[in-house]
């Protein structure tokens, strides 16, 4: 047999399985490591391509499963690939910002605009936004316009967030919102780790863009309606709202394993809550994403 031919038949049958089970909810298959050990198939495929037509040799086949075997084992090892490394070898750059509150401020929007990182938004401030960020190349900028009632804050990062750099590479940002003004959210970044405790703020509108990602977003119930949207390329999306809380969710991406807990189906990719159309407090929640693993629930 064409050692080619055994890997695109042993790829394609790993992949059909991996997202089978996932759709019928037996595994939680993390495709966010998946992606990042995309480079083993293209070795892979070379060691195919060197056999050519040949009766590949024992040790070949061998070391092809390893790999395989290798992959597997590592989609199901949750924190293998997510693990915080503390440990680099480059002097980090840390930067605090910090922008006061007054009370005239009822509307403010606030802008994350990054690459690959880890960031969090969990704990509330008295002033109006606070953050602090670590980064081993470059820094982060905050720039900030205020037109009458209403306050606008971006945080850019600027620098390469993908380098050869055998020390180690770090970005992180913590913010901290203020839970008085009614907020909108923007968050553009690449491969990143996102962990949004929202349930304090009085959020209007949310919008996250993200590559391949892992994130994690808590919403609260002191909005009357507020609308979430999610794009994301391969990532795993964990989205919990409150159960006193009306929500419609619509999910766009053919590949992706859904599971939208608390919800009943009323169209395809459309999920509400039995309790949405009476409810005096609504979510909105929109998900774009290409192969990934979306989970929805209620607390």
């Amino acid at each position: 047999m064409k050692l080619s031919r055994l890997f695109w038949g042993v790829l394609f049958l790993i992949f059909g399985g991996l997202v089978l089970f996932s759709n019928l909810g037996l595994l939680h298959v993390n495709w966010v490591t998946i992606w990042r050990l995309w480079p083993f198939l293209l070795i892979v495929w070379g060691l195919s391509l060197i056999v050519g037509k040949e009766r590949p040799k024992w040790y070949v086949v061998l070391l092809m499963a390893v790999l395989m075997l290798f992959m597997i084992t590592a989609v199901f090892v949750s924190d293998w690939f997510d693990r915080d490394y503390d440990y680099v070898f480059r002097k980090a750059n840390h930067q605090t910002f910090v922008e006061p509150y007054s009370a005239g401020i009822e509307r403010a929007s606030f802008a994350l605009s990054s690459g690959a990182g880890k960031f969090s938004l969990r704990d509330t401030t008295a002033q109006l936004f606070e953050a602090s960020t670590d980064v081993t190349v470059g820094s982060y900028t905050l720039e900030k316009d205020r037109s009458g009632d209403t306050e606008s804050l971006t945080l850019s990062y600027k620098g390469r967030s993908r380098h050869w750099n055998f020390g180690g590479y770090r970005n992180r940002a913590e913010v901290r919102l203020n839970s008085n003004p009614v907020w909108d959210i923007d968050l553009e970044a690449g491969a990143s780790s996102v962990d949004f405790d929202l349930r304090p703020y009085k959020i209007d509108r949310m919008e996250i863009k993200a590559g391949a990602s892992s994130l994690k977003v808590r919403l609260g119930d002191r909005s009357d309606e507020a609308h979430l949207r999610i794009q994301a390329g391969v990532s795993s999306i964990d989205v919990e709202v409150p159960e006193n809380v009306g929500c419609e969710v619509r999910t766009h991406g053919g590949l992706s394993s859904k599971r939208i807990s608390g919800f009943k189906s009323v169209g395809r990719g459309t999920y509400q809550t039995s309790d949405f159309d009476a409810a005096k407090k609504r979510i909105y929640l929109e998900i774009d994403a290409g192969v990934s693993s979306i989970r929805v629930s209620r607390y």
